[in-house]
């Protein structure tokens, strides 16, 4: 049994999260629940191997062995039913990055790239960096809970778009995409002949319901890259590591040239260390971890219904980031963020970052011991109790 419950002090450490807290008016201080890293210390083999490779005395330009492939391909076979080849897979920076980059080799610019909002803002930056026009899909909202609209969302492959990027489990809003869902969104994209991004980074995460991946549909696969990393599942952001699996080798090849342009090599032996210490040992803590937020997102459903009953909570299916609807405030999510923080001592991330409509939301980083959680949880009924007083 892992110990959950641990606080770890992570002040004075290079923590954005706990240590950067400027976006909210002062340096550090509050008590954190926005950037989406979690507080639990990570797999112990994992750091074991980092430090067994730190007994070298060189660490130099690398390339992974074959191992670090398959280790990848065992855990996707174990935990997700399917078998990536070792071939398809190109290990480099993080998954926003790998966006990027795939945009920018496959997709001309000035072309139509869609998202499903609200989503992981920094898609928004990727799109319009590499130079392609956004088009926004709203997820349907009603009853605390999203789905897809598939009319408008052919109508837009119809009207043009060139690729789709997809977050599942989805960021910020929770939810697991259903098998249905994903099948019929590659059906769509292959239709339509649409690359289909799909970030899965948070794939582990499946909390309520099953997580299916993309790369279980052959239809979609010469369209397809998948992006993954050990960076949300083992805590271990800090090492800027990735994996694409791109079961098309001239579309892999394509990827694979646009950052070689740019002299982008990687990343570091340290994280294709860690990787494979990950992949091979993290079965059980991974279990475990999954079983704790479950109680965790419990923990704040109860709370809410019982101390703040105006407080939507959007029914949580996956990821460590609840998504909560506190329009009953009236005021805007960046208010709402300086009221947290400058009169409540709170880091809640501001929920119109992930789109215009998620005004009034704020996005809830649910990953760390319960007793923090619930020192948090009682500061936001504080709050909850001065400004909805009648």
């Amino acid at each position: 049994m892992f110990d959950f419950d641990q606080v770890i002090d992570r002040k004075g450490t290079t923590s954005i999260k706990w240590n950067k807290q400027n976006g909210f008016g002062q340096k550090d201080g509050l008590l954190p629940f926005w950037i989406a890293d979690t507080d639990f210390a990570s797999v112990p083999e994992i750091l074991e191997a980092v430090k067994a490779r730190c007994d070298h005395p060189l660490i130099g330009y690398s390339e992974p062995k074959d191992s670090v492939y398959q280790a990848i391909q065992g855990w996707w076979q174990r935990h997700h039913q399917w078998k990536p080849e070792p071939s398809w897979m190109l290990l480099s920076y993080g998954v926003v990055t790998g966006i990027y980059f795939t945009l920018n080799a496959v997709v001309p610019k000035g072309e139509k790239v869609l998202v499903f909002t609200p989503v992981y803002d920094p898609f928004f930056a990727a799109v319009g960096n590499s130079g392609h026009t956004l088009v926004d899909c709203p997820l349907d909202y009603a009853d605390n809970y999203y789905t897809i609209n598939f009319e408008r969302f052919e109508k837009e492959l119809a009207d043009g778009v060139r690729a789709v990027v997809l977050c599942n489990p989805h960021n910020p809003i929770g939810r697991v995409w259903t098998e249905e869902e994903v099948g019929r969104i590659a059906g769509l994209c292959a239709r339509y002949q649409v690359y289909l991004l799909s970030d899965e980074i948070h794939s582990d995460f499946g909390i309520t319901r099953p997580y299916t991946t993309a790369g279980r549909f052959t239809k979609i696969r010469d369209r397809l890259v998948v992006y993954t990393a050990i960076s949300k599942t083992f805590n271990m952001a800090g090492l800027g590591s990735s994996c694409m699996i791109i079961p098309n080798p001239e579309l892999k090849k394509k990827i694979a040239d646009s950052y070689d342009a740019c002299w982008m090599f990687g990343p570091s032996d340290l994280a294709f260390t860690a990787m494979e210490a990950a992949y091979t040992y993290g079965d059980q803590w991974v279990r475990e971890q999954v079983e704790y937020l479950k109680g965790n997102a419990q923990a704040v459903e109860a709370f809410i219904r019982e101390r703040m009953p105006g407080v939507g909570v959007t029914r949580h299916e996956g990821t460590f980031l609840m998504w909560l609807n506190m329009t009953c405030f009236g005021l805007s999510s960046r208010r709402l963020s300086e009221i947290f923080a400058k009169e409540y001592g709170l880091a809640i991330a501001d929920g119109s970052h992930y789109g215009s409509q998620a005004d009034g939301f704020m996005r809830f980083n649910i990953g760390c011991a319960r007793s923090l959680l619930m020192e948090g949880l009682e500061q936001m009924a504080n709050m909850y109790d001065r400004y909805m007083a009648p």
